[in-house]
């Protein structure tokens, strides 16, 4: 189920210490439009103020990707990719799979993230 994008925005701006008019202001949208989306009075806006909502709140890959996400967008390192692919497929398809018991979904993480961890230090970590 994807996050409330509202709830996540008002979560990401607290996080960084601004107001609702301080955030608009460096995003350059208009201060009530920030508390109207904060409010779900809005739907999310275009793809790219949620990035710029993402680098002013300096927010880290995976929960710029979250937000991006929870508004409807396609996560900013599937679009590195290049789009989905055979290998993500096969990861969401073992992940979903109701068939497969919680456990074992579990270690299939685990495994991943393990697998995961030889290639992260090329890059910087995301928290």
């Amino acid at each position: 189920m994807a996050e409330d994008f509202a709830r996540l925005l008002r979560q990401f701006r607290e996080r960084a210490g601004l107001s609702c008019n301080e955030l608009a202001r460096l995003v350059a949208v208009d201060p009530s439009y920030i508390s109207r989306l904060e409010r779900g009075e809005r739907e999310p806006p275009r793809r790219l103020v949620v990035e710029r909502l993402a680098a002013v709140l300096a927010l880290p890959p995976f929960e710029r990707d979250r937000l991006l996400v929870s508004a409807g967008y396609t996560p900013a390192s599937i679009e590195a990719l290049g789009g989905w692919d055979a290998t993500l497929q096969a990861v969401a398809e073992v992940l979903a799979d109701p068939r497969v018991p919680t456990a074992d979904r579990q270690a299939f993480r685990q495994v991943i993230d393990l697998l995961a961890e030889r290639w992260r230090r090329f890059a910087p970590r995301a928290s």
